[in-house]
């Protein structure tokens, strides 16, 4: 089991078989169970509760901030 992972809006997270999937949002609800709104690389968007999101194995793969950094770097070096 990986680590338990709060979902963060704009962050990217991998499964056991690798694949992506970003939060896109958080859905809060005070009658009903919040609800995470997940998309995965090609588009396809998927609504989980906490307790699938629990279940689901996810680890951190990047922040966004990540790949800004990244890009960042790589123009100051031309």
């Amino acid at each position: 089991m990986f680590l338990q992972h709060k979902p963060i809006p704009g962050y990217w997270y991998s499964n056991l078989a690798g694949q992506l999937i970003q939060v896109r949002a958080i859905v809060l609800s005070p009658r009903h169970s919040n609800r995470i709104i997940l998309e995965d690389i090609h588009g396809k968007r998927q609504s989980v509760d906490m307790e699938s999101w629990r279940a689901m194995d996810l680890v951190l793969h990047s922040p966004v901030g990540d790949n800004l950094r990244d890009d960042t770097a790589r123009d100051s070096d031309r």
